[in-house]
């Protein structure tokens, strides 16, 4: 048990967390400002305003990629809340296909999706309807070695368990 203690503690101490680098690109935009606020790195920030047309809608297209195949959390804000009545997150990312979510008078949504290494995906937010309001993106590199610090001791303790249920049977 104490070679696996010491196997881990020395896997622990030599994986490096290293985030994937992020680009974001303003593509189009319907009724609404865009601004890409910042570019590139671990984690990268658009924003706009959505000015809309009587009873129309907006819409706001950024093009996301990375460096290497990497999972992300994607975040959507809207201030004021009360302003978005509904619209459409999309998101695609090569080889998989669109991943469709509705949303309806919320503050903020989020998901964790992967991009894959130098393919270009497309985040879209479409067909939104409701009154003036202000909107941000942020698409965040989620480390995934670094989630091994947690897991770590979940599995030395299963270990043990297994070893301890083993010597009563």
């Amino acid at each position: 048990m104490k070679k696996v203690m010491l196997l881990v503690a020395a896997l622990l101490f030599s994986v490096g967390a290293n985030a994937a680098t992020l680009s974001l690109k303003g593509f189009q935009s319907t009724n609404a400002t865009q601004n890409v606020d910042v570019a590139s790195g671990s984690v990268v920030l658009g924003s706009g305003l959505a000015t809309l047309a009587n009873g129309g809608s907006w819409k706001s297209q950024f093009d996301l990629s990375s460096d290497t195949t990497t999972p992300v959390k994607v975040s959507w804000t809207f201030n004021p809340e009360a302003s978005l009545a509904s619209g459409w997150v999309k998101f695609k990312s090569a080889p998989d296909d669109f991943k469709t979510f509705f949303i309806s008078n919320v503050a903020s949504f989020s998901f964790i999706t992967t991009l894959y290494a130098n393919q270009l995906s497309v985040l879209d937010f479409v067909d939104a309807t409701g009154s003036v309001l202000k909107y941000t993106v942020s698409v965040s590199a989620v480390p995934v070695p670094a989630a091994l610090f947690l897991f770590a001791p979940v599995l030395l303790g299963f270990l043990g368990l297994r070893k301890k249920h083993a010597l009563t049977a």
